[in-house]
């Protein structure tokens, strides 16, 4: 699996299609991996809803110290942006 760098700044407003459209072949090749292994198509995906559910309650109890704490500062101020008037 080899995932590129971002092509858009943080701000950009294609920024997440274009992290979705880079990550759904792999997430696809998982889904069409379990089917042959005798996995059902809906199963694999709630499987994986669910393992991102609980990716995203670790992070938010423990964020990665690796990761880029400006990165992601910029990102939540960018989706929760207030109108200032």
């Amino acid at each position: 699996m080899t995932i590129p760098a971002p092509t858009y700044e943080v701000s950009h407003p294609d920024r997440s299609l274009s992290c979705q459209e880079t990550i759904e072949r792999d997430m696809q090749d998982i889904v069409d991996k379990a089917n042959m292994r005798g996995w059902g198509t809906v199963e694999v995906m709630d499987a994986m809803e669910e393992v991102l559910r609980n990716l995203r309650h670790a992070y938010a109890e423990d964020p990665d110290p690796v990761e880029e704490p400006i990165m992601d500062a910029r990102l939540f101020l960018h989706k929760h942006q207030t109108d200032p008037s």
